[in-house]
């Protein structure tokens, strides 16, 4: 039995969320407060055995308000009208939820489940009475969990608060009418969750044909669960007693038949020596004996007749499991030396204490069930080495298991040692607002495509994510650059209190060439991250002159193919700098700025030309003798190369060009120059300016 699909409806943040689970091992990534331990809360109360806690918290505000502006005007009229509570039923509770009709109910959270079971292996026992869909090919169960409203609590909670709420009516003719009435209508929001209960149906594909459940542990029932937590209580503090270690080595142990056999002659064993040696004897003596003046005074105090206190001894195999526990203690044995647990510190310790609990839960397995663990967070505790050895184990093993497992991290080594085709990511869309996206999905979807296109684009994500980029999961927004130049340089901007704003934000800078930004397009469609493209513009290098450099074409397929998209052809320069001023390279709705350089900057074609030609204020094209090269050097402290004077010249002239042709291979050097000669603003070229305030926004 396979858990396929979960999808959550109006859960807190989230209006839609749809979960999908890899037959071994899924990721679910997101930054901190996005709703990571929400979700999975949310699934851990529906499928574990315990009860399901419900509030205001769990309900979309917006689904409140629209609640209360459509109920409110009913109380109002009720309690202004002074009906009584003998008239709440007829006047008020009908009113709202009529057994026939349209009731005015709060959108409350509800979950579709699909369990999927393969038919030449698996038993379906447990299932079978969920059939829904005689199709022989079809091989699925559906379920809904849902919160909903239940008409006899809802009138009961009704008559024990009237008091309070006739009450509270009657104080909004008072002062402070409207501080008063947003308080009453929280009480009838919160007196309305009270009424809610949990429900379960068994049901069609479409989630529409539905047949409700006995009661949610009968749908509990056809799980087995286990959930590990973020917070776990283990110390590398030598004044640790707890020996977590070693007790969850018990509680695995336990459940090997070998073990129970050997537990249960051992309280016999234990009383033995215990009655041979008469112990109970002597602790009676030395105990009870001195308790007996005190005794009799009581006995003559009341006139009772007590009894003789008597001392017996039970040991059970509880208490010896107890006895075991306390007494055993977990040691590592290092060139012969027997450390103990306190020794390794809290990531190691860690790692084995949820492989014990993975183990202990291996040993549960229920072949009839849907057998499924969750971990939040394993990376607490964790360096990066760690996490990675451990995520690649989880996924490395459990392909070979019947048991699917879902971890939750916010770990950017997690992300990339995963890889995308087990990533599911939780961002934040709006304030207040989540949504969950499936890059495997994406990832599939290429790869099944006929286009060969297609398939080198999900190898070059595979790639991506293997290099280290992984942490675009996680970021507000990105920035895509060329080359170490641009990267030193918005590093440094980004420090500047023009940008405050922009560096108090999570941004996840990625190095691509001028032919790769374009295939990011669809990962930063799906993930909808705000992202700035910076690319050279890289036309002809012969073209010098405006009308030349107008009438040539560039070289960037990142530039050719975003403008593509909805317009035809090889563009010129002019086009492409018509595109820049009609703000045609900000795409997908505003997602993504396409920032090059433009007629503005000097006519460049590159980074270095349009921070040149800002700093000395003049375009490409424009000469100096190489003497007055030598002085704008001396004089800027800049690093940048001058060629050397032509053959028969004592004094030749060079272009804007030519000295950026001979720096080429010590851009970084003269980036380094700009930066410590604390330039950068200074000579920001206006193409980059635009596109980080762009982002800013």
């Amino acid at each position: 039995m396979k858990l396929v699909k979960i999808t959550v409806y109006d859960y807190r943040q989230f209006e839609e969320a749809e979960l999908k689970f890899d037959d071994n091992v899924t990721i679910l990534a997101g930054a901190n407060n996005c709703g990571k331990t929400s979700l999975i809360t949310l699934i851990k109360n529906m499928v574990d055995e315990k009860k399901t806690a419900y509030s205001e918290a769990d309900i979309p505000a917006r689904n409140m308000k629209k609640w209360i502006d459509q109920a409110y005007p009913i109380f109002e009229a009720f309690f202004q009208n002074d009906l009584g509570i003998d008239k709440l039923e007829s006047e008020l509770v009908d009113k709202i939820l009529p057994e026939q009709g349209i009731q005015i109910t709060l959108k409350t959270t509800k979950i579709y489940i699909q369990v999927d079971y393969d038919e030449k292996c698996d038993d379906i026992k447990l299932f079978a009475d969920y059939i829904m869909d005689l199709d022989e090919k079809q091989h699925s169960f559906y379920f809904i969990y849902a919160f909903e409203i239940n008409r006899s609590t809802f009138s009961k909670n009704l008559t024990d608060d009237f008091e309070k709420i006739e009450k509270r009516f009657s104080d909004l003719q008072e002062p402070n009418k409207d501080l008063k009435k947003r308080y009453l209508q929280e009480r009838l929001v919160n007196l309305y969750i009270r009424s809610i209960r949990p429900v379960c149906y068994f049901c069609d594909r479409e989630y529409n044909n539905k047949c409700a459940m006995d009661d949610v542990n009968e749908f509990r029932r056809l799980f087995n669960f286990t959930y590990i937590k973020a917070s776990r209580p283990l110390d590398d503090d030598d004044t640790d007693h707890s020996h977590m270690l070693s007790r969850q080595m018990i509680k695995m142990v336990k459940l090997d038949d070998n073990w129970n056999k050997l537990i249960n002659t051992l309280p016999d064993d234990l009383l033995k020596p215990i009655q041979d040696k008469e112990i109970d004897k002597s602790v009676r003596e030395t105990s009870l004996n001195s308790l007996k003046d005190t005794i009799e005074a009581l006995e003559r105090t009341n006139g009772g007749q007590p009894g003789e206190l008597m001392l017996d001894m039970n040991v059970t195999e509880e208490d010896i499991s107890e006895l075991l526990q306390r007494i055993t203690t977990t040691t590592y044995n290092v060139d012969g030396y027997f450390l103990g647990e306190a020794s390794q510190g809290l990531g190691y310790s860690n790692l084995i204490y949820m492989h014990l609990q993975l183990k202990e839960y291996e040993k549960k397995k229920d072949n009839l069930k849907v057998n499924v663990f969750f971990i939040e967070e394993p990376e607490s505790h964790m360096h990066p080495q760690m996490q990675k050895v451990f995520i690649k184990y989880l996924l490395d093993y459990y392909k070979k298991e019947e048991i699917q497992g879902l971890v939750t991290t916010h770990s950017n080594e997690m992300v990339r040692s995963t890889g995308i085709s087990h990533l599911r990511v939780i961002r934040k869309a709006e304030r207040f607002k989540s949504k969950l996206y499936n890059p495997s999905a994406l990832i599939n979807e290429l790869k099944k495509s006929a286009t060969e296109e297609d398939e080198e684009l999900a190898n070059f994500f595979d790639w991506f994510f293997e290099i280290g980029y992984s942490e675009i999961v996680f970021a507000d927004k990105a920035i895509l650059y060329e080359g170490d130049t641009e990267r030193l340089l918005i590093r440094k901007l980004l420090t500047e209190p023009e940008y405050e704003k922009l560096s108090q934000q999570y941004i996840a800078y990625i190095q691509v060439g001028g032919a790769y930004a374009y295939k990011y397009r669809k990962l930063i469609e799906l993930l909808n991250i705000k992202t700035l493209i910076i690319t050279d513009l890289d036309y002809e290098k012969s073209a010098l002159t405006p009308n030349e450099i107008g009438r040539s074409h560039t070289t960037n397929a990142t530039i050719n193919n975003f403008y593509n998209d909805k317009k035809t052809g090889n563009p010129t320069v002019t086009q492409l700098y018509g595109w820049a001023d009609a703000k045609e390279n900000i795409l997908l709705h505003n997602l993504i700025y396409v920032a090059f350089q433009t007629a503005q900057d000097s006519y460049a074609r590159t980074l270095e030309e349009a921070m040149l030609g800002k700093y000395f204020g003049f375009n490409v094209d424009h000469k100096l003798k190489h003497s007055e090269w030598e002085k704008k050097r001396k004089g800027s402290k800049l690093q940048f190369y001058i060629p050397k004077n032509n053959k028969g010249e004592t004094d030749s002239e060079f272009t804007l060009r030519d000295i950026l042709k001979a720096t080429s291979g010590n851009k970084t050097d003269f980036m380094y120059s700009v930066i410590l000669n604390n330039l950068t603003l200074q000579m920001e070229p206006q193409y980059i300016s635009e596109g980080l305030k762009w982002l800013m926004e």
